[in-house]
């Protein structure tokens, strides 16, 4: 049994998140892991320094995406939800490029995707329901049970089972005590399975105030007025989970070494790889007739 982050955010999730690829490559051999995801906040930008970072270091790179979702393209609004998507395949590498050029094309203050734009597209991808700021974990701090039961089964009806609920513990953040005591009730009555995440912005401790002064920037405050990131949104390992489950209250490390295992069988399931990169130089033959007639004259 092995955790394997499957919910982290790079340097491209501009001014939030501080991993640099190449010193999470280290620190993952540090972690005896062998593989990780990538899931920037509506980017896919990092890809190809994620994965050369990881191929570098004999780990498997996973491509992913924290997705922006909204009802309907109809009503504007900055209320959004939050999904985590995972490329298995060479389809589901296609169809998350697709997805990002859609949501860029419905931009409004974050690159959006609906749901039924997204029920078209997950061929090759698999899901989990992300952060507090998912549709499920925001329907439960609502206490409206029935909406996050009903997302719950809709998400994994549109994955055709390839999706998961999943616990974050955040000792710091009782609304994430909330939602976690109810997940295991959502998974159990729809056999949906659990996994975990540190849902990582950052290294380790030391690199914590670094994402503080990032946000302060991003948020044209003081540093003294950004409030500390919470411990727990570091990058994970199997020793880290439990420890911040123990200190979250959360008793039952039964869920906990299930989840965890899960994390394990979804990277087993995502083996996509990127095409290797190369410059392409366009070929320009509009003229090529003309140089043709010109030969002959000469």
């Amino acid at each position: 049994m092995s955790f394997v982050n499957l919910h982290l955010h790079s340097m491209y999730s501009l001014q939030d998140s501080v991993i640099n690829p190449q010193e999470l490559a280290q620190l993952l051999k540090e972690y005896n892991q062998n593989s990780c995801a990538i899931t920037d906040h509506g980017s896919i930008a990092g890809w190809y320094d994620f994965n050369q970072a990881c191929l570098d270091n004999n780990i498997k790179p996973i491509f992913g995406n924290e997705v922006y979702c909204i009802k309907n393209y109809e009503e504007k609004s900055k209320d959004r939800d939050h999904l985590v998507l995972l490329a298995m395949n060479e389809e589901g590498l296609y169809n998350l490029r697709l997805l990002q050029k859609i949501a860029v094309q419905n931009f409004y203050y974050k690159p959006l995707l609906s749901y039924d734009i997204i029920k078209e597209h997950t061929d090759g991808l698999y899901c989990t329901s992300a952060c507090s700021l998912g549709i499920i974990a925001k329907s439960i701090l609502e206490k409206d049970y029935v909406n996050a039961e009903c997302y719950a089964e809709l998400l994994n009806t549109y994955f055709n089972g390839n999706f998961s609920l999943e616990l974050q513990f955040h000792p710091a953040y009782d609304d994430q005590k909330i939602i976690n005591d109810y997940l295991p009730t959502i998974s159990e009555n729809f056999g949906i399975p659990l996994t975990v995440s540190t849902d990582a912005h950052f290294l380790n401790k030391e690199n914590q105030k670094l994402r503080r002064a990032l946000q302060a920037i991003a948020w044209h405050k003081q540093f003294s007025e950004v409030n500390d990131s919470l411990d727990s949104n570091c990058v994970g390992n199997d020793n880290l989970v439990k420890q911040f489950a123990t200190q979250s209250g959360f008793t039952d490390m039964n869920i906990v070494d299930n989840a965890i295992k899960q994390t394990e069988k979804i990277s087993n399931m995502c083996n996509a790889k990127l095409e290797e990169a190369h410059p392409k130089v366009p070929l320009f033959n509009k003229h090529d007739k003309l140089d043709a007639l010109f030969k002959e004259v000469i």
